[in-house]
C-alpha cells in the first residue's frame, strides 16, 4: 500500500505541472468574453467567444475579417519628460508618432476606453451593433460598456506616456509609418551588448515570419517577437505595433498574452534588447 501511495503521489507531482501549463488558448482567456468563461470581464448572455474581434461575414474589413470597431481616438501624444516637457523622440532620438497603424488601433479599439467592448460591425444576422452583457461590470466597464480597469487600459484619450512605444520602426530599420529609426547600425547585431539584436527571417515563429535573433534561452525567444513589416508580406522595413509582443489568442500561455516569457529574467524585453 506504501508502495502505492507513493507511485501515485510521484504520478501527481509529475502531473501538475503539465496542468499548469496546459492552458494555452483563448478559451477562458482574460479575451474570452463568452458568457461561460471563467474571466471576470465577461458578457452576462452571450456564449460566442470570436465575435468580439472575428465575424466571417459583414466585417470592417477582409483582413483578420474584423469585426470590432477601431479606436475613436484619432492622434496620440506620448506624456512628458520628469523637467514636464512634452516627448516627441525615443531615447535613442527615433520620432514618436502621433498617428498609429491599424495593427494597434485594432486592439486599442477596447483597450483605451474609447469604445464599447461589444461595439461591433455585425452583433448578429448582419447587424452593427453592441454585444449584450457586458456593461456596469464591477471595476471592469462602466454603463455603456467600455473599459474602465486601470489594468487593462492603454492611451486613453491619446496620451500613450509611459507606454513602450508602438508604430514605430525596429532599431536599425527606415520607413515604417513614414518614420526612420535613429538607432545607428553599430547598435545592431547579437554581437553588440547593450544595443538591439539583428532582425531575420530565418526560423521565425511569428505570425509575419520577420523576428530578432535572440536566441532562445533564459526566458529570451526571438524567433517569437512579431516584427511588422511595412507593406504586408515584406520582410523589410519593419516596425514594433501591439502584436509584436503580445499574442491575443493567448497561443503562448505567458502572462498578459506576451510572446515570450517576460517574466523569466525579462525575457520578452532581452528579445528585441540586447542586455
Amino acid at each position: 500500500m506504501k508502495r502505492t501511495i507513493q507511485l501515485v503521489a510521484a504520478v501527481v507531482a509529475v502531473a501538475l505541472p503539465l496542468l499548469a501549463g496546459a492552458a494555452p488558448g483563448i478559451r477562458n482567456s482574460a479575451h474570452d468574453l463568452s458568457s461561460t468563461s471563467s474571466a471576470t470581464l465577461k458578457s452576462a448572455s452571450n456564449n460566442q467567444v470570436c465575435i468580439y474581434c472575428h465575424t466571417p461575414h459583414h466585417a470592417q474589413s477582409t483582413g483578420l475579417l474584423w469585426n470590432h470597431t477601431s479606436t475613436l481616438a484619432t492622434s496620440w501624444s506620448w506624456g512628458t519628460d520628469l523637467d514636464g516637457n512634452a516627448l516627441t523622440k525615443t531615447t535613442a532620438g527615433t520620432t514618436l508618432p502621433t498617428s498609429l497603424r491599424s495593427a494597434s488601433k485594432r486592439c486599442l479599439g477596447c483597450h483605451d476606453g474609447t469604445v464599447a467592448i461589444g461595439d461591433v460591425s455585425n452583433a448578429g444576422n448582419g447587424f452593427t451593433g453592441i454585444i449584450a452583457g457586458l456593461s456596469n461590470i464591477a471595476g471592469e466597464t462602466d454603463a455603456s460598456g467600455k473599459l474602465i480597469n486601470a489594468g487593462y487600459l492603454v492611451g486613453s484619450g491619446g496620451n500613450m506616456g509611459g507606454n513602450h512605444p508602438i508604430s514605430i520602426p525596429y532599431a536599425g530599420q527606415t520607413a515604417y509609418n513614414g518614420i526612420d529609426s535613429a538607432v545607428p547600425a553599430s547598435m545592431v547585431g547579437p554581437a553588440v551588448q547593450g544595443g538591439y539584436y539583428d532582425v531575420v527571417t530565418a526560423a521565425c515563429t511569428s505570425a509575419t515570419g520577420v523576428c530578432t535573433s535572440a536566441p532562445l534561452s533564459d526566458g529570451r525567444d526571438g524567433s517569437a517577437v512579431n516584427l511588422i513589416p511595412a507593406t504586408t508580406g515584406g520582410t523589410t522595413n519593419v516596425g514594433v505595433e501591439c502584436t509584436s509582443c503580445h499574442e491575443p489568442h493567448n497561443r503562448t500561455g505567458f502572462p498578459a498574452f506576451t510572446v515570450a516569457d517576460v517574466s523569466n529574467a525579462s525575457g520578452l524585453s532581452r528579445s528585441c534588447h540586447n542586455k
